[in-house]
């Protein structure tokens, strides 16, 4: 991985080392400090696992790679939805929707979202006490 050539291609002028689509989820998620790095899926997928549980819910949602759109998956998780927020990857860009369909972070939304959803994760609470510390910690300093 050339970390050099995605610092060279960020789309955050204020912070070469985040794009802005994984930044802002991760942001909206308190995890935006948790790694260096935010520039693929799995540097965000890395930075959501370090307070939260992150799992695929591909199969629960019948979200078949690359036919799927966002607005069906919208409808599906209003259905169907048990996680706290739902991170879907398209190609080049990723967005959170809350537990109901509705768009939480969207840096580049979309009228009609006919986008194709690659990958699909459901984010839990962590089992991890020392966790949900720290969510609460980040909840009390959103507060101030």
């Amino acid at each position: 991985m050339d970390r050099q050539a995605f610092r060279d291609g960020s789309n955050n002028p204020d912070n070469p080392n985040k794009n802005l689509c994984g930044y802002a989820v991760a942001r909206a998620l308190g995890v935006d400090d948790a790694t260096r790095y935010i520039h693929t899926i799995g540097d965000l997928q890395r930075a959501i696992r370090s307070m939260w549980s992150l799992r695929s819910v591909k199969t629960k949602m019948g979200v078949k790679a690359g036919k799927t759109t966002v607005g069906a998956i919208r409808k599906r998780i209003a259905s169907k939805g048990e996680a706290l927020a739902y991170l879907v990857h398209v190609e080049g860009h990723v967005l959170l929707l809350d537990r109901d369909g509705s768009t939480s972070v969207d840096t580049a939304p979309v009228q009609r979202d006919r986008r194709k959803v690659l990958r699909v994760q459901g984010v839990y609470m962590s089992d991890n006490d020392s966790k949900f510390i720290k969510m609460m910690k980040l909840k009390e300093e959103k507060l101030k």
